[in-house]
């Protein structure tokens, strides 16, 4: 299966952060791209700016297994869940998977609100181009999105952020 994972941090030292992140997604699936890193404005409560990358991978985890084992990435990290949308070491979210849609607890792909967000929507687009939506087949690329609040600041390369 064909999916992209979004990464985020805004507490720490946020691009180890995401380095350490891909390094344990490798654990459960072969990352095959890492798109650029994109420093964000928050959503929610007043907060650091975070830092924001994609990465497409291959698995063979259904898409709840996958979402337990991201979830489980994140509390080996330190996550600790406060509030919502508040600040966080580490946001592992499957943002889509290729041709699959899922609407259960705690999981919904493509991410609820993908489309809306550039800190989710660029990067996606950076690690999987010709993505598009499951049911409608609208193309990703196509959709016009506010880009004012996500700025390019490089890749997780040792040059980095």
């Amino acid at each position: 299966m064909r999916a992209v994972i979004g990464i985020g941090s805004n507490l720490g030292d946020r691009a180890a952060t995401l380095r350490e992140a891909i390094e344990r997604v490798k654990a459960i699936a072969r990352v095959e791209r890492t798109s650029r890193v994109y420093e964000t404005e928050p959503v929610g409560p007043p907060q650091p700016h975070y830092l924001n990358a994609a990465i497409a991978i291959e698995t063979d985890l259904a898409p709840r297994a996958l979402m337990d084992a991201l979830l489980a990435i994140e509390h080996a990290m330190g996550r600790v869940r406060v509030e919502r949308w508040g600040p966080r070491t580490i946001d592992l979210d499957v943002l889509w998977i290729d041709g699959v849609t899922c609407d259960d607890a705690g999981l919904t792909v493509p991410h609820a609100r993908l489309e809306e967000r550039a800190f989710a929507l660029l990067p996606l687009l950076d690690v999987a181009p010709d993505a598009k939506h499951p049911v409608t087949g609208r193309a990703y690329s196509a959709i016009a999105i506010d880009r004012s609040g996500a700025r390019a600041v490089g890749t997780l390369d040792a040059d980095g952020p």
